[in-house]
């Protein structure tokens, strides 16, 4: 299943795509909230995870023009707000689900799977062919109950497959079902899919590959009728043993992820320390005290993102402050001290930032 990422904070969208293609998700990333719309409106997506806070267009409005135009793709609103107003102003625009940051990788992955249920008109079905089976709220294959270790790609494959029974899916079809568009691979490599993946079923003891070559036009899954059960090949243990590259691969991901969140510490720091500056001196202007909104923001989610509650919370005080109309720039700058400083004895502690990426 396909879906389109809508985040313009880097080590966020980093932290998001990998956690969702580890669960065999095929995913898409845009930063711009104008680019995110012709794309949704352009393609197929199984889902929407929309930021609230975009260049161009922002999330709420993302959503409101796309239902306009009748779409009816579940969106997930993924964002550092968590007021009742905010949340009443996101499901009124059209989002489906709405999430806060902060919350566990395990809650996001838990309302995806909800959002996509709810699309569907029913619970996510165990995919069978014959005695293959795919569980997709588990993520697992078997076959007589023993279970598979697909790769990732594999995995997606069987499952597109299994829920396109008789469809012909072209090479070109299959990329975009499986690869985000900026990752896309050659033709070639699909060949080569379809051939680890009828591999590894031969290896589990399936006595005919269920995938079908139409030559010259793609594949397809075969009539159940087509399959016969009277061989009993050996098993290839060796072929069947499932690498540990994939999830040493996704770890170092997460790490880089969490690398560049700290590297963006120092510049963020830099623009809330230049608009306290300049409240002092009086002489914020707006454009430079939107900026400092978006850093405090950004910062606040990404806090959130990677467990880091108590300078989460100090982020979010001097989003809120950025917002408060009504008090004296030296008033205001006085409180946007006091919370800077909050934030930056909370950053200087003994850090958890990787507690959310280092977890099995």
């Amino acid at each position: 299943m396909k879906i389109l990422l809508l985040e313009d904070d880097l080590p966020t969208s980093d932290f998001l795509a990998n956690t969702l293609s580890s669960h065999h998700y095929a995913v898409d990333i845009i930063s711009d909230g104008a680019a995110g719309l012709d794309m949704a409106s352009r393609w197929h997506y199984d889902l929407l995870i929309l930021d609230w806070v975009l260049p161009t267009l922002d999330g709420l409005e993302v959503c409101r023009r796309l239902r306009a135009q009748g779409s009816r793709t579940p969106i997930l609103m993924l964002t550092v707000r968590d007021a009742n107003d905010d949340i009443v102003a996101g499901l009124d625009a059209g989002a489906d689900d709405y999430l806060p940051k902060s919350s566990d990788a395990s809650q996001l992955l838990a309302r995806v799977r909800a959002l996509l249920r709810r699309s569907k008109g029913t619970s996510l079905p165990v995919l069978q062919w014959g005695d293959l089976h795919l569980d997709p709220a588990l993520a697992q294959v078997t076959y007589q109950q023993t279970i598979i270790p697909c790769r990732p790609k594999e995995y997606e494959l069987l499952e597109l497959f299994l829920r396109n029974p008789q469809r012909l899916l072209t090479r070109s079809v299959i990329i975009d079902c499986l690869w985000p568009m900026d990752d896309a691979p050659v033709e070639g490599s699909v060949t080569n899919l379809i051939k680890d993946l009828r591999q590894r079923l031969k290896s589990a003891g399936l006595p005919v590959s269920p995938i079908e070559t139409v030559y010259g036009l793609g594949y397809r899954l075969k009539l159940l009728a087509e399959l016969g059960e009277n061989a009993e090949p050996e098993l290839d243990t060796a072929a069947l043993a499932m690498p540990e590259a994939s999830t040493a691969s996704l770890q170092t991901v997460l790490e880089q992820a969490t690398r560049r969140f700290q590297d963006s510490l120092v510049q963020r720091l830099a623009v809330l320390d230049e608009a306290v500056q300049l409240l002092q001196k009086g002489g914020l202007q707006q454009p430079q005290r939107h900026g400092a909104w978006v850093e405090a923001h950004k910062l606040a989610g990404g806090l959130g993102l990677f467990g880091c509650s108590q300078a989460e919370a100090a982020a979010e005080a001097i989003e809120i402050l950025l917002t408060t109309s009504g008090t004296s720039d030296q008033q205001l700058a006085q409180e946007l001290d006091q919370c800077l400083q909050e934030l930056k004895q909370a950053l200087a502690q003994p850090s958890h930032l990787c507690s959310k990426t280092t977890q099995p």
